[in-house]
């Protein structure tokens, strides 16, 4: 009793691993798990928790069949134990077990052995081997396997390992009789097998799975009247199948599914897809396949799932809080309404795991409830109903800040500026930073808060100055009052190459970059005498030394097999990080040229090692198809057995599409580098053993297409490659269905690249490149000018017969972040013409077209969005800019500000390349405010999008990347006719500058030493491009709109009056000059006479010369009035005869001279009468006879004494 308790008080006070005189056992690692050729492995004997003065056992298993056990013999070198935790066993070849413990004191304790674990291999060890049938790796309910061990042995036993902890021998899952073990598939669980023998040894290990149909279901989430098509997928493929579809019913009683079939499903598909059209509302789906007489059956395949936003009629959801994103202080609830009273609430996730409301929350009758801390970070959650019914999906997200560290590597002089994001935006929030210190006991981090961040910030960033060695930070948000935090972001670091007094890292070989022929070491040095090396990868993964190495004290081996491209840098006990470097697992890069054969060409292959080193020889390699292995394998190609000298080999007289691949090779014995990667040349030419052909045979393909590619040859045996531009290699079975010699897919699952069969004889068939196109809409013009009509024109290529064209506008839907889009007027039912004009259009718009064709109609993909923009402020949406100008250093920080009537905004950019992106991509949004994230933003179109669905205006920003360069500062809007302007240059860190120079549309505009450009009115001329120079340094052009003034219309009452007053003075002025007339006073009347009478006889002639006129001017005297008339000539005259005939016009205009009661000379008070010939001629007295047609105009009135 005294013993016990003691030994219970030393587990509560000191935490010691013994318990009443022994320790738990150890756990060992073994690494690898599969031997590979030459590969050593090692062992790792690991205490929890860490503790000092142990010294490490190694003992190799050897089966007991007696005992049903292993029995353990010491390794060489173990008799005394070992120092390292860590022990390398060099030249194993065949499957082994392995177990260790630990001891300590004098005279020594040892811990309990630890579990055996298993190093395993594919090769058959003399004395043992273990066969399968029917031979394949994975095997249905309908098969019954047999495990076959022979060998030397008389005495065998089975076992297996399914992937956890536990393992264990035939007679738990089979029957084993003799030497053979016999088990239906219903009864074995995936893991690796192997034989065991009486004498101890170990045979090959064997995968073997359990395979159910796998079912996809696309769409996964349902749009308005799209169908829904279920694919079930059988690997590896095989003859003879027949497919079962079943909807799945909620079974809440047991907590599963029962499956109802399918309408026209009774006797099973031939085919293994099957549509449902018509479904509106979420629902789960399965199937199983058949073959055989009687028919056997696979398991049933895991349910899929397509999920609807739309209620079901008799079920919903509704989440509380009502949003999709949230954060650990977050209490959820989700609540299931409808016509049942049983409810269930099931939740699935990105790693496709399916679970309900028990698993991870509490369900008190209809809701769910759930504290965020338990939830998943993102997932889809519906209710399920006892009647049977499936609710509405929704998605919600778990999401923790987001941490940016800028820059990555630090410079000399440099500041750190920390960026804490949350998403969506929302106000409210306090940021707390923090720095991260390796915590190695844990294997964790620590976080210490930085200066001024006790309380938080008010803003999102945090900037560090004097930052010169690695370093690693954290940050989290706080609101409320009481306040609740979200969770800490994840750590992100700031590497120096540098190295930090206290801690360094060295590699060897001292290199960045290494071949799977090296092995690495990485040595932490320092003041510390505890250290881990952390790996930081390419995908954001951060892990320590013990994933993917050895760490024995301060140094980290690993083999390069192993290794990762990726930054390394240890992290001391006292917390203190080293340098970083960056080391990078590099194979030869193999080059074909030319990719496409063309006849009598040769083949030059090239294997370029990186960085170039001597001493390297280099093998060439045909690659040969492995259909069994799913790979190719390698024949060496003439005169390529010791290798090369030269990194080049060329290939002559090849016809044929082939592969090849190279490896290097140096040093004696020789080390060698990987494989390269497979590359081809291909050939159109059908081989005579292998060609492929293509139904429906054209290269470019809509979605509207199902495809098939149809291998034919003298094989029996067949699989279809495509190569893909981004180098991506891939077989049928990754993107379609392989039935036979035919892979076929369908055009939504197909992309562009190049397709060619492989045989199981090993031969290529020609290749074909097949391309998945959609419309290419073109807007005119990109920018909106007053009162200009938009062409939109939808190009199909290559063009063909039949189509219709739909037109939309596109809508902004910011929930989901895309577009809607709507139908413009008169597209209901498609246009005949490929082009559309849109009129009246003011503001910034987006478009989108689609084609269709066929009975029943068939439809391309939608077009991509393009835009029409206008700098014009629409009244619902506008986009204001600071700093207030066209031009920006990468430096600078610039916030673009939406405006108008929506709560709700995203701010869109628009590149040169074409590209188009939000300000989450490249800054930070925050309520109706984009934020730009210094070094992310680029020249490009700006504008705003809103809640509602309207556009803002749109600003061309332009970026300087040359911190030391100068930029043009000008107005990013449109400018008033009228208003004054000024324009400057400005260096980074210099506002104004003196004698710079200013030019307009590449015209030099000003330079005489004046800091501005200053244009106090400014009118239409001066549009345009603006650029500056300074110093020899020149700015980038920007373009300055003027908007001009709009000018109210004359009114027409004013012309009519003016109009009315001049024919009436006329009138006045005929009554007079006719009663002066009678008094014959003046020879001017008399002349006027002549002139009327003069122009009734001359229309009396024929012939007159319209074109031909002349100048006559005299005095004509009325009284105290005089006439001037004044003829005005058009063109010169032919004959004096022909003058006769010509019609004068005169314009008689009234000018009032002098003031009443004044006394006038004659010509004072004078009417002028310019009279515009047509065609008149000199005159002459025979021209007295020419018609005068007068035209008043009245300047002012006359005087009363005038006119009396």
């Amino acid at each position: 009793m005294e013993q016990t308790l003691l030994c219970v008080m030393e587990l509560l006070l000191i935490s010691s691993l013994f318990h009443c005189g022994h320790a738990e056992g150890p756990q060992l690692s073994v690494s690898p798990s599969w031997l590979s050729p030459g590969s050593s492995v090692t062992l790792r004997c690991e205490i929890e928790p860490l503790s000092a003065g142990w010294r490490f056992y190694w003992y190799k298993a050897v089966p007991d069949l007696l005992h049903k056990n292993y029995s353990y013999d010491l390794l060489s070198g173990s008799t005394a134990g070992t120092e390292h935790d860590s022990y390398i066993i060099h030249g194993q070849t065949h499957t082994a077990g392995y177990v260790c413990r630990a001891g300590r004191g004098d005279p020594v304790d040892y811990t309990d052995y630890s579990e055996p674990n298993f190093v395993w291999s594919a090769g058959s060890h003399p004395a043992a081997s273990l066969t399968v049938s029917p031979d394949r790796e994975k095997h249905f309910t309908v098969d019954d396997i047999s495990l076959i061990c022979g060998g030397s042995s008389a005495e065998w036993r089975v076992r297996r390992f399914p992937g956890g902890k536990s393992f264990s021998d035939c007679s738990y899952w089979g029957t084993m009789t003799g030497s053979t073990c016999s088990l239906n598939s219903r009864l074995y669980w995936r893991g690796v097998y192997w034989c065991e023998s009486g004498s101890g040894e170990f045979s090959n290990a064997v995968n073997i799975t359990r395979g159910r149909p796998q079912l996809s279901v696309s769409p996964s989430w349902l749009s308005p009247e799209s169908s829904v098509t279920l694919r079930c997928e059988i690997k590896p493929p095989s003859a003879g199948w027949r497919f079962y579809w079943y909807k799945a019913v909620p079974d809440l009683l047991h907590k599963n599914y029962s499956y109802d079939l399918l309408p026209g499903s009774t006797a099973g598909t031939e085919h293994d897809s099957y549509i449902i059209h018509g479904q509106t509302h979420t629902a789960g789906y399965v199937c199983r396949a058949g073959r055989g007489d009687p028919e056997y059956h696979t398991d049933y395949s895991e349910p899929k799932f397509v999920w609807s936003a739309g209620p079901h009629p008799a079920a919903s959801l509704t989440v509380s809080p009502d949003r999709e994103q949230h954060f650990t202080v977050d209490d959820i609830s989700l609540n299931c309404g409808g016509s049942s009273a049983e409810w269930r609430v099931m939740r699935f996730t990105g790693g496709q795991r399916l679970s309900d409301c028990s698993s991870w929350g509490t369900m008190t009758g209809s809701t769910c409830s759930l504290n965020s801390r338990r939830y998943w970070r993102a997932a889809v959650y519906w209710c399920e109903s006892g009647s049977g019914e499936f609710s509405n999906a929704v998605n919600i997200t778990r999401e923790r800040p987001v941490l940016s560290v800028s820059p990555s590597w630090l410079s000399p002089g440099s500041s750190v500026t920390l960026r804490c994001e949350i998403k969506p935006p929302s106000a409210g929030w306090r940021f707390y930073w923090y720095k991260v210190v390796p915590h190695l006991l844990y294997n964790l981090y620590n976080y210490d808060l930085l200066p001024g961040s006790t309380a938080g910030t008010e803003h999102d960033s945090y900037i560090i100055h004097g930052q010169t060695h690695t370093a690693g930070y954290v940050c989290r948000a706080g609101r409320g009052d009481p306040e609740y935090h979200t969770d800490y972001s994840q750590p992100k670091f700031v590497w120096s190459a540098g190295s930090h007094p206290a801690a360094s890292l060295t590699v060897i070989p001292d290199r960045e970059q290494h071949f799977t022929v090296d092995d690495i070491s990485l040595n932490c040095g320092g003041s510390s005498a505890e250290w881990r090396v952390m790996r930081f990868t390419g995908g954001g993964f951060l892990s320590d030394c013990s994933s993917w190495g050895t760490m024995t004290g301060s140094t980290c081996s690993l083999n390069s097999r192993w290794y990762q491209r990726g930054v390394y840098w240890c992290e001391s006990g006292s917390g203190e990080f080293s340098n970083a470097v960056i080391i990078t697992r590099e194979r030869p890069v193999l080059s074909v040229s030319p990719s496409w054969l063309s006849p009598g060409s040769s083949v030059t292959l090239r294997c370029e090692i990186k960085p170039p080193s001597a001493g390297w020889r280099f093998y060439w390699y045909k690659a040969v198809p492995d259909l069994l292995h799913k790979n190719y394998s390698y024949d060496l190609l003439p005169g390529s057995t010791a290798g090369t000298e030269h990194d080049s080999s060329i290939i002559h007289v090849q016809t044929h599409t082939a592969g090849y691949v190279c490896r290097a090779g140096r040093g004696g014995p020789v080390d060698y580098t990987d494989y390269s990667e497979v590359n081809f040349v291909w050939s159109a030419g059908s081989h005579p053993a292998a060609s492929l052909t293509v139904s429906p045979d054209r290269e470019q393909h809509f979605t509207v297409d199902d495809i098939s590619l149809n291998c034919g040859g003298s094989s029996a045996e067949w699989r279809v490659m495509r190569f893909t531009g981004g180098g991506f290699l891939s077989d049928c079975s990754s993107w379609g269905t392989m039935t036979g010699s035919t892979c076929s897919l369908n055009s939504r699952r197909y992309w562009r690249g190049v397709y060619w069969c492989e045989s199981g004889s090993g031969e290529f068939s020609n290749a074909v490149i097949i391309t998945r196109e959609r419309p290419v809409l073109s807007v005119s013009p990109s920018w909106l000018s007053p009162g200009s009509s938009v062409t939109l024109r939808c190009e199909i290529k290559p063009p063909s017969a039949g189509w219709r064209f739909y037109w939309y506008k596109v809508v902004p839907d910011l929930l989901y972040n895309l577009y809607s889009y709507d139908l413009l007027p008169g597209s209901t039912t498609g246009t005949e013409h490929d082009s559309y004009i849109i009129h009246g259009q003011t503001h910034t718009a987006g478009y989108v077209c689609r084609a269709g064709r066929g009975d029943p109609e068939y439809h391309t993909h939608y077009s991509q969005p393009k835009f029409v923009w206008s700098a014009d402020f629409h009244p619902a949406a506008s986009l204001t800019l600071n700093p207030d100008r066209v031009q920006h250093f990468t430096s600078d920080s610039v916030s673009l500000n939406c405006g108008g009537n929506s709560t709700k905004w995203m701010v869109r950019r628009f590149k040169e390349t074409g590209f188009l992106s939000r300000c989450s991509s490249w800054g930070t949004m925050n309520g109706s405010s984009c934020n730009m994230n210094m070094n992310w933003y680029d020249s490009g179109v700006y504008w705003c999008e809103s809640g509602s669905g309207e556009f803002s205006n749109t600003v061309n920003i332009t970026v300087q990347n040359d911190d030391d360069g100068v930029i043009l500062v000008s107005p990013v809007h449109p400018v008033t006719e009228g208003a004054s302007v000024s324009l400057s240059c400005r260096l980074r860190k210099q506002n104004t500058l003196s004698s710079v120079s200013f030019y307009h549309n590449d015209k030099l505009l000003q330079h005489d030493g004046r800091e501005e450009l200053n244009i106090s009115a400014v009118s239409q001329s001066d549009e345009g491009f603006y650029k500056c120079q300074h110093a020899g340094k020149t700015s980038q052009q920007s373009w300055m709109s003027v908007t001009a003034v709009s000018r109210p219309e004359s009114s027409s009452f004013p012309v009519l009056l003016m109009v009315g007053s001049v024919i009436g003075i006329i009138l006045l002025i005929f009554l007079l000059l006719l009663c002066l007339c009678k008094q014959s006073k003046d020879l001017c009347c008399i002349r006027w006479i002549q002139s009327q009478s003069s122009s009734q006889s001359s229309s009396s002639h024929p012939g007159v010369n319209q074109n031909e006129t002349n100048q006559y001017s005299s005095p004509l005297h009325v009284d105290d009035v005089c006439l001037y008339e004044s003829i005005k000539p058009t063109k010169q005259t032919k004959t004096d005869a022909d003058e006769s005939r010509d019609v004068t016009y005169s314009l008689i205009e009234l000018k009032h001279f002098g003031k009443k009661g004044r006394h006038h000379e004659p010509e004072e008070s004078c009417v002028y009468s310019d009279v515009k010939t047509g065609t008149a001629g000199k005159w002459s007295p025979a021209a007295a006879d020419a018609a005068v047609y007068s035209e008043v105009s009245l300047g002012a009135a006359l005087d009363n004494d005038a006119a009396m």
